[in-house]
């Protein structure tokens, strides 16, 4: 999903509505944080316990020198 995409559907909702995400474990956290990062696309393909995708730190390389980087945003919560 691209920001715009997220924007539209959001646009639809009551603008009162609590953001969660899942926790850690299990249960929901609120939305707390919104950071831009780095995501390396299909680095999990084939693992179906894991995301899709990775985000990579500052700093670090891909996984698979192959595979494509975006940019992207990581919603989070919690601490």
């Amino acid at each position: 999903m691209k920001v715009k995409e997220l924007i539209q559907e959001l646009q639809k909702l009551d603008p009162e509505l609590l953001v969660v995400v899942r926790g850690y474990e299990g249960g929901v956290d609120q939305v707390n944080n919104i950071n831009l990062c780095n995501v390396e696309l299909d680095s999990n393909a084939g693992i179906e316990y894991y995301g899709k995708h990775e985000v990579l730190h500052d700093g670090e390389k891909p996984w698979n020198e192959n595979n494509i980087v975006v940019k992207g945003v990581q919603l989070r919560g919690g601490l």
